[in-house]
């Protein structure tokens, strides 16, 4: 009897194990002959707040929170870094987990006011990456990521999303998650841990 207890017991536990791959995959297109084809995210012409290059390769193998900002930004940009800062933060231990934060506004966000930025979250620049490139590439890099962005009326801001994505380690979406709503932080949460649980 205790035999049979303890199976049905490691069953449950086993039938309850978060599982990555129920996740779909969101990084497609759709081709002339309306046939789904995935890609994978890739990185070309960008620079971190330590004047670096951040290439394809530097995702390789991570688990990747990818997000779109500005430092100037007076709306929804310092919510969306509080809860950013909070993930980071959780996951610090984790080297498989990388956050990634796209300038949309590469005239101001040079690399010294994103090193200052950077370093103001606390955050080791090993585990969040602020990147710059032209206005051109960001573009391109936000298709990649099914986003984009625009200055508004005024020029005192840009329409951009508050969602982020989250890409595993085959560098494709797997996520998107308004970062402004507790559930959707708490469903990111646990998505990454899918991913961390799955590698393991």
């Amino acid at each position: 009897m205790k035999r049979f207890l303890v199976l049905i017991i490691v069953l449950f536990v086993f039938s309850c194990k978060p599982n990555a791959e129920e996740l779909p995959v969101l990084s497609y297109k759709i081709n002339a002959e309306g046939e789904k084809e995935t890609y994978a995210i890739t990185y070309s012409g960008f620079t971190n707040q330590d004047g670096e290059q951040v290439l394809t390769e530097t995702i390789k193998d991570k688990i990747v929170i990818a997000n779109f900002f500005f430092t100037r930004c007076p709306s929804i940009c310092p919510p969306m870094r509080t809860q950013l800062i909070e993930i980071a933060n959780e996951f610090l231990t984790d080297d498989a987990v990388l956050l990634i934060s796209h300038s949309i506004d590469p005239k101001n966000d040079t690399i010294d006011i994103l090193k200052n930025y950077s370093d103001a979250t606390e955050i080791p620049s090993s585990k969040w990456l602020f990147v710059n490139s032209s206005e051109g590439n960001t573009k391109q890099q936000a298709a990649q990521f099914m986003t984009n962005f625009k200055p508004n009326e005024t020029g005192t801001d840009f329409y951009h999303s508050s969602y982020v994505a989250l890409v595993d380690k085959q560098q494709q979406i797997r996520g998107f998650y308004n970062i402004l709503i507790p559930e959707e932080i708490t469903r990111l949460k646990e998505d990454i841990q899918k991913f961390l649980v799955s590698s393991n």
